[in-house]
Parts: structure tokens; C-alpha cells; sequence
């Protein structure tokens, strides 16, 4: 899960708690989660779910806090996506037209 994709789910679907992402986890796996130590050259790394567990928890966030409201650019264009799309289409439908009718020499 890279940055955007976390992004998104924080944003949009919510805190990592309200819902059920990513493949399915047994429960013998799901205990196996955190930081994996390689034994033959030393090296500690964290595993997959640990990963997005600590992009998704946003753990330097003071605890009780609630998450910042988005600012209004962000919230105007969240309410009006679907219009902004329409005129983005209509106006590549519209290039399209003119350049498709314009006779060629």
C-alpha cells in the first residue's frame, strides 16, 4: 500500500478500525505480524500489515485529537467533483468534435 492508497483510505473510508482491508489474514498469520528478524544475516524489518498498520494509524498524532478538517478549496471541490468531471468530459467531447471536423489538407 503505497502513500495515495492510504491517503484514500483514511480520508474516504475511514480509520483502519472501521473497516475490514487488504487480503484475508488467518488467524495463525495474523499472530505472526510485526517485526520479522532474519536469523542468518541479523537484519529486523517490519512485516507487510505492521507497515500499513503504522502508515494507516498516523501514530505521531496526539491521542484524543480529532483528525484536522480539510480547508474549503478541498471541501468545495469534494462536493462538486461530479460537475467538475462532467465539464472535463464535455470539454474533451468538444475537442474532439473540432478536431475531428476540421477538414484535413
Amino acid at each position: 500500500m503505497d502513500d495515495s492508497d492510504a491517503f484514500f483510505t483514511r480520508t474516504i473510508v475511514g480509520a483502519p478500525f472501521s473497516a475490514l482491508l487488504g487480503p484475508r489474514v488467518s488467524a495463525l498469520q495474523a499472530r505472526a505480524q510485526g517485526l520479522e528478524v532474519d536469523l542468518q544475516s541479523g537484519r529486523a524489518r517490519l512485516s507487510r500489515a505492521a507497515r500499513e498498520w503504522v502508515l494507516l494509524g498516523r501514530p505521531l498524532d496526539a491521542k484524543g485529537r480529532p483528525m484536522r478538517r480539510p480547508g474549503a478549496v478541498r471541501r468545495w471541490l469534494e462536493r462538486h467533483a461530479l460537475i467538475i468531471a462532467a465539464c472535463g468530459t464535455a470539454c474533451l467531447l468538444g475537442s474532439m468534435i473540432v478536431v475531428g471536423a476540421r477538414p484535413w489538407n
